[in-house]
């Protein structure tokens, strides 16, 4: 399983729990290569908004995404927790470097217990829900996001 597609029923799946504004989301520990600390990349010119730029990482340009902007919220103001967790894609390796506003650690999730969401409502980065702590999580679905932001729109709308 590469962690992003369709969840397969039974089982538990590690995942890192992340906040951007004041919303929780999680992904599959196995897509993340790294965690690293904000760092000003370089800017990119005629990129979408929600690009923040470039950064290198020991020798290899890394595309910096304000996840933020990507999903249409704002991050938290003057925050120094920011880091940008490096993610990569399970079959074509690309990498992409996600802006959040803080990492809130580690968790196993019962694959039962999620909840699916319908992409008729525009949630089409989402591939589910889940409570933990009677709090709401969402579990970003990135094969769409990776897909939309290497530009791929034929893939994010045949996988959504």
């Amino acid at each position: 399983m590469n962690g992003d597609t369709a969840i397969p029923a039974g089982g538990r799946e590690q995942m890192i729990i992340f906040t951007v504004g004041d919303q929780r989301y999680c992904i599959p520990i196995l897509s993340i290569k790294e965690i690293r600390e904000f760092e000003d990349p370089t800017y990119l010119p005629h990129c979408p908004a929600y690009v923040e730029g470039a950064i290198n990482i020991r020798g290899n340009i890394v595309t910096v995404v304000n996840l933020a902007n990507y999903l249409g919220t704002k991050l938290e103001a003057d925050n120094e927790r920011r880091v940008v967790i490096i993610i990569e894609d399970g079959v074509s390796r690309a990498t992409c470097g996600l802006l959040v506003d803080s990492v809130i650690g580690i968790t196993e999730i019962v694959l039962d217990e999620i909840q699916p969401i319908s992409v008729d409502g525009g949630a089409a980065e989402l591939s589910g829900l889940v409570s933990i702590d009677e709090r709401v999580i969402r579990i970003l679905r990135l094969d769409t996001v990776l897909a939309r932001l290497l530009g791929d729109d034929a893939i994010s709308a045949a996988v959504g």
